[in-house]
């Protein structure tokens, strides 16, 4: 027994060496791999933002603009840049209803404008969208002629409502409306694009613009001259305004 312990322990020692080894050369690696990572993370931090791709169905935008001004304030450092600022930035923009911005990497700048989609001129100074809600944008870069809106602030989406309402029952016999207004007293007044204004009250609106479709042809042949305005807020019959003259009962 005496004999074979030493030969024993003799055989371990080698591997007991290799394993040291390995550990040294192991934390050593470890250790080389930290600091390319350091040395790697660091020269990254002032890798620059080279470009700004802009995506987006623009009708009102100028892209040009647009993309020179995102060059202009966030073309720099790629980490540094807030995506969310650029987010703000871009909502404060005129058209502007939605944006999306994420980084691309190694050096992009990824933005996916949503336009304002205007469907009518609000208070002849604002803009109403699809969804009724006020906006600020130049007038002079509208691409159609608008309906213009009137009426006190916030009944922008009833206004909105009930043009459409109107202009949906009016288009079925070949009327156009082009402005619609509420009044103080929220009463409605309709013009359409004959040149006829319609005074319609506060209540039973549609039935209202109902009866003016159903009895303008007679109105209309009545005289010679052009019919100016139309009150409907009388219970039985209507009252006519002609362009030469006074108002009169019919």
């Amino acid at each position: 027994m005496n004999w074979r312990l030493p030969k024993l322990q003799f055989k371990q020692q080698p591997a007991f060496y290799a394993g040291v080894v390995f550990f040294i050369v192991a934390m050593a690696a470890l250790a080389w791999a930290g600091v390319k990572i350091a040395d790697w993370t660091q020269s990254q931090q002032s890798a620059p933002v080279k470009q700004v791709k802009l995506y987006g169905d623009f009708q009102h935008i100028d892209i040009g603009t647009l993309h020179h001004k995102l060059q202009q304030q966030y073309v720099g450092n790629f980490f540094s840049v807030n995506v969310d600022q650029v987010q703000q930035f871009l909502l404060q923009q005129p058209w502007v209803y939605q944006a999306a911005v994420r980084k691309q990497w190694p050096d992009a700048l990824v933005v996916v404008v949503t336009e304002q989609q205007p469907v009518a001129i609000w208070n002849q100074q604002q803009l109403l969208n699809e969804q009724g809600d006020v906006f600020q944008a130049p007038l002079q870069q509208l691409k159609t002629e608008l309906p213009m809106l009137t009426g006190p602030e916030g009944s922008q989406q009833d206004a909105l409502t009930m043009f459409r309402h109107m202009q949906g029952l009016l288009a079925l016999h070949k009327f156009n409306a082009v402005a619609l207004g509420l009044t103080e007293r929220f009463s409605w007044q309709l013009s359409l694009s004959n040149g006829v204004a319609l005074r319609l009250g506060r209540e039973d609106t549609l039935k209202r613009v109902q009866r003016f479709i159903e009895l303008y042809p007679v109105i209309s042949k009545h005289k010679a001259d052009a019919v100016a305005e139309v009150d409907l807020r009388y219970d039985t019959g209507i009252a006519v305004r002609y362009s030469t003259e006074q108002k009169r009962k019919a």
